[in-house]
């Protein structure tokens, strides 16, 4: 028993003396580097990968079956909407145009005499109906004969690039041969998908910037310009087709490609990424106030959105125009005085050296 009451007392005697210089160590401020909260740009970053496709492309094809009399073109030629760009033999189907237009005439001539001969009263009206009815039928057999001559030619359904001829001079051709292939290249589809998650930023006009290993240090830049209306069930993505232009034809159909969309532009506040402290799911900064003359750094917990350029978005927590601790975390307490170090004692070469002269500051202090 008398054992316990020495040790007692030798331990309240410790506290006697050791407590005046345990506070006088507690109350000095601890020295630390600080910043401003400010508001930066933000937006959300996809990237996805993709292929090219043309903004038109067809299989150019005929409707009659017969020998090609005419070409008009040549691999890779660029043509013009409305060009020509083969013929078949055209005697025969030229003659029943003839043909019909001769009936048109007739028949037209016909018509006349019968509408002179009424105003006489030398027809009666039923052999006038029937005249105009013979001429009806006979513009329409014409009609239908000039169309069967213009399946005989095939013109470009647009301005575009051709692909490699597949027919000759003397050829015989039959309906759906393809004669060759057409793409409209002005102007490129790029097709990509994207995770689900991602489907509130997508949007027409959202910007798009496209790189491809086939043009190394070039970034093509367009927009989207659609977003298909379902989801995949399996992969959980949603397709999206941008448009790219393409002024110097440097992009082809097939091109694989790198994509990156920038969407959801924000300003927002924003801290350094160093200056955050994790606990757990939780993340908390020290905030910087001032009280009766002393700056006390207060650990506030902070809701924290994407991490772009060493610094993370705020959502919640703090706002812009305090002051938070960047550096010197670890020697300060919640609600423990501080003393902000002018930023002249930072290292240009790291984080690391600043913390060492941080230590030298709070040496000399």
């Amino acid at each position: 028993m008398k054992l316990n009451v020495t040790i007692l007392t030798f331990a309240l005697l410790n506290v006697a003396i050791f407590a005046p210089f345990a506070n006088a160590q507690n109350s000095k401020p601890a020295n630390v580097f600080a910043e401003t909260v400010n508001v930066r740009e933000f937006a959300s970053r996809i990237e996805a990968l993709g292929t090219l496709e043309p903004n038109e492309q067809v299989e150019l094809t005929l409707n009659a079956a017969d020998r090609v009399q005419s070409l008009y073109f040549d691999d890779g030629d660029r043509v013009r909407e409305g060009q020509t760009l083969l013929s078949l033999a055209q005697n025969e189907q030229r003659a029943l145009v003839e043909a019909e237009d001769a009936r048109v005439s007739e028949a037209q001539q016909q018509l006349d005499r019968v509408n002179r001969l009424i105003v006489r009263n030398a027809v009666s009206q039923s052999e006038v109906d029937e005249a105009q009815r013979d001429l009806n039928s006979a513009k329409a057999q014409l009609r239908a004969v000039q169309s069967r001559q213009k399946d005989r030619v095939l013109v470009a359904p647009f301005d575009g690039i051709l692909g490699f001829r597949r027919v000759s001079v003397g050829s015989y051709v039959q309906p759906g041969d393809v004669v060759a292939r057409l793409i409209d290249d002005g102007e490129m589809n790029l097709e990509f998908s994207v995770p689900s998650t991602f489907l509130r930023y997508l949007k027409p006009g959202t910007p798009v910037n496209a790189t491809t290993d086939d043009w190394p240090g070039e970034v093509f830049e367009g927009e989207v310009e659609t977003v298909d209306n379902a989801i995949d069930p399996v992969t959980r993505t949603v397709k999206v087709r941008a448009k790219l232009p393409n002024p110097e034809r440097l992009l082809l159909t097939g091109m694989f490609m790198e994509v990156t969309l920038t969407a959801d532009s924000r300003s927002v506040p924003a801290i350094p990424e160093e200056s955050v402290q994790p606990v757990g799911p939780r993340n908390f900064v020290y905030v910087i106030d001032t009280n009766a003359g002393d700056l006390i750094a207060t650990k506030t917990e902070v809701q924290l959105g994407i991490h772009q350029d060493g610094f993370v978005e705020v959502l919640s927590g703090i706002q812009a125009g305090q002051k938070i601790v960047t550096e010197g975390i670890i020697g300060i307490r919640d609600g423990g005085l501080v003393k902000i170090q002018p930023k002249s004692i930072l290292s240009p070469s790291g984080s690391s050296r600043g913390d060492r002269n941080l230590s030298t500051a709070a040496g000399e202090n």
